[in-house]
């Protein structure tokens, strides 16, 4: 092999030879055994797929398709899912756990394997007959008081991902404790053990794994479910009916219900399921909130894991709105809305001088909060016993008491917003289990009603208490709702946005991602965080960065600076990347852009700082080698509207 990797442990390596060389002499599914066939010699190729073993991270696994320890395939599941059973079978005789799984490639098959894998171990399975958005597996292991639940998803990741997410009896992503011990079962296995070697040869052998990779409709039309054994079950109709119906408990009104309807029938809305689980759902929300003019596109309707018009399925990118604009909106839309491949994200685009503009996570999140509380404190008599009578036993009440939640790196704004109105609001570590972890210790403490409302910068939302995961689809439905009632009076969610700059001050928020391309740059990030947890980096650009808060294991560094600005960064805990957050606030627009500037300038700088002895990083978005140690950021970062 040639030898390149200047940077990489030789003994990494030389593992990564031995156990690609193990891999290559079993019998493997079709598709893998040609791919370990054509990077036989590739050192890099070898080095990323078996450097290491994938381990848990944001509640489970998550990894490009491949052949390979460090990727998702199905020899890697069945490994993950028997130690699930071994964790899960050391505390209950008889397990009850749900698979569901969204529409991308593979997902259908591997739930599949995974289903069987936990019925041959001796557990409960219930499955869903197809795709599902992952707040109803949240919201259906509380229904049928399961023990675990298993979806097969890689949420808003590009095409070539997959992902396997574990959750709690609660219906909440395993949390860090879980997943450790989880992750010590799994390392007692082997992948090629006798104790599920035979059961390998069984399921697999002359199997490929692309069978899912239809461009239309494979979980539906174009594809049919193996016959499953006895002890699986099918899930009917009958959760997706109690999830909707959950649905419409949550819906607030602003006025009376028959004024609402009127207003919501005259609300025009473009939405995107982008190929993904939401679409059923979402239609179904539409229908029942009597939006007649709700229009569909149809090029990304269709359940499809290649996402051929759209192949980095995010709702926090403009371009995925694209296709909408130029071929599905009209001179009346108001609003368009998409939701991500397994719907626990909703993006949002509002008319705005003359077009349209995508409102950043972070302002969605402040304009559900305000409507949250609006609706919840000053609505009229007339109007509070109407919403009443559609939430019983929550509108109306003071909200004295309430609490709302968000993660550290969402904007600040929403703590002024929730002051306004005497409302509590937390913070917790990104990612929405620990939202969820704290809706779970209400409950406990007899204080469930309390929860009012939480959100991730990320385009997770929830307000509710009949799951415990961000919903895409509560998100739509939420949207409309406030677009319906801002265009009654003649304005539009940025108008919106603007009232509540007014009162709360402007805020500037600016989000932006370094991203690196192989296993062998991980060292890049983790070099960058240590420097900036050490003081290496204490001045940049000329200004002070103090350190005012660090996670556990290094995973999130706040620093602020003399003029107001605060800046965030932490790796991410789904893909090979570091994202960078700034916020500044001020009296008005532009001074709240002049205070971030300097913020912005160090947020561009900490991708250039030279750490000596890496490798130059290939950036995707500019398709260039850095002459530097860190790749250059995006020129256009992922969010810079205002907030």
């Amino acid at each position: 092999m040639v030898n390149f990797l200047k940077s990489a442990d030789k003994d990494i390596m030389e593992k990564a030879i031995r156990e690609y060389t193990r891999w290559a002499a079993h019998e493997l599914p079709d598709d893998l055994r040609e791919e370990l066939e054509t990077i036989k010699g590739d050192e890099r190729a070898v080095y990323d797929r078996f450097c290491k073993d994938l381990t848990f991270g944001t509640s489970g696994l998550r990894g490009k398709m491949g052949a390979g320890s460090n990727m998702i395939n199905s020899i890697v599941l069945k490994r993950a899912t028997d130690g699930v059973c071994d964790y899960l079978l050391s505390k209950h005789e008889r397990p009850r756990v749900v698979v569901s799984y969204d529409t991308r490639i593979n997902s259908m098959e591997y739930a599949e394997i995974v289903a069987e894998e936990l019925a041959e171990n001796g557990v409960e399975v219930m499955i869903f007959a197809e795709p599902t958005p992952v707040p109803v597996l949240s919201f259906a292991i509380r229904e049928l008081a399961s023990d675990s639940g298993i979806m097969i998803t890689a949420s808003h990741n590009p095409r070539e991902y997959n992902g396997y997410k574990v959750y709690d009896h609660f219906g909440n992503q395993i949390d860090d404790k879980k997943a450790r011990l989880i992750e010590e079962y799994i390392e007692k296995r082997d992948y090629f053990g006798e104790d599920v070697k035979d059961r390998a040869d069984k399921k697999i052998a002359g199997r490929g794994e692309g069978a899912g990779n239809r461009a239309k409709e494979p979980g539906r039309e174009n594809r049919t479910r193996r016959a499953c054994p006895a002890e699986i079950k099918i899930l009917d109709s009958h959760i997706k009916n109690a999830y909707l119906k959950a649905l419409k408990e949550q819906v607030l009104l602003w006025t009376d219900e028959s004024q609402a309807r009127k207003e919501l029938s005259q609300l025009s809305v473009v939405y995107t399921p982008l190929n993904g689980s939401g679409r059923d759902y979402v239609m179904e929300v539409a229908r029942a909130l009597g939006i007649s003019d709700f229009t569909m596109v149809e090029e990304q309707s269709f359940w499809d894991g290649n996402f051929p018009t759209c192949p980095y399925p995010n709702p926090e990118y403009d371009e995925v709105f694209d296709l909408a604009i130029e071929k599905y909106c009209g001179k009346d839309t108001d609003i368009i809305v998409a939701t991500d491949p397994d719907s626990d994200r909703m993006g949002v685009m509002a008319r705005w001088q003359g077009g349209f503009r995508r409102l950043t996570g972070n302002q969605v999140g402040v304009l559900m909060l305000d409507y949250i509380c609006h609706c919840l404190s000053v609505a009229g008599a007339e109007a509070r016993a109407t919403a009443a009578s559609a939430l019983p036993g929550s509108t109306g009440r003071q909200l004295a008491g309430k609490i709302a939640y968000k993660s550290y790196v969402s904007s600040p704004m929403a703590e002024d917003v929730a002051r306004y109105y005497g409302v509590e609001m937390k913070n917790v570590p990104t990612g929405f289990k620990n939202i969820a972890a704290e809706m779970e210790r209400l409950k406990s403490s007899g204080h469930e009603t309390d929860f009012l409302f939480g959100f991730e910068e990320s385009l997770g939302y929830l307000y509710g208490n009949y799951t415990r995961d961000k919903d895409g689809v509560l998100a739509v439905q939420m949207i409309c709702l406030m677009a319906a009632c801002l265009k009654a009076k003649g304005k539009t969610l940025f108008d919106k946005m603007e009232e509540l700059y007014v009162r709360h001050g402007y805020s500037k928020s600016l989000a932006s991602s370094v991203h690196f391309e192989s296993e062998m740059d991980r060292e890049n990030i983790d070099m960058l965080m240590k420097s900036l947890f050490s003081g290496q980096l204490e001045s940049l650009m000329g200004q002070a960065l103090e350190c005012d808060f660090s996670g556990a294991d290094m995973s999130l560094f706040s620093g602020a600076l003399p003029c107001g600005d605060k800046i965030i960064v932490r790796p991410s805990g789904t893909e090979m990347k570091v994202k960078i957050y700034v916020y500044a606030k001020s009296d008005s627009g532009e001074k709240a852009e002049e205070k971030a500037e300097p913020g912005t300038r160090i947020a561009s700088r900490l991708s250039l700082v030279p750490l000596t002895g890496l490798e130059p990083v290939r950036d995707r978005s500019r398709g260039i080698l850095s002459p530097l140690c860190l790749p250059i950021p995006p020129q256009r970062p992922m969010d810079r509207n205002d907030n």
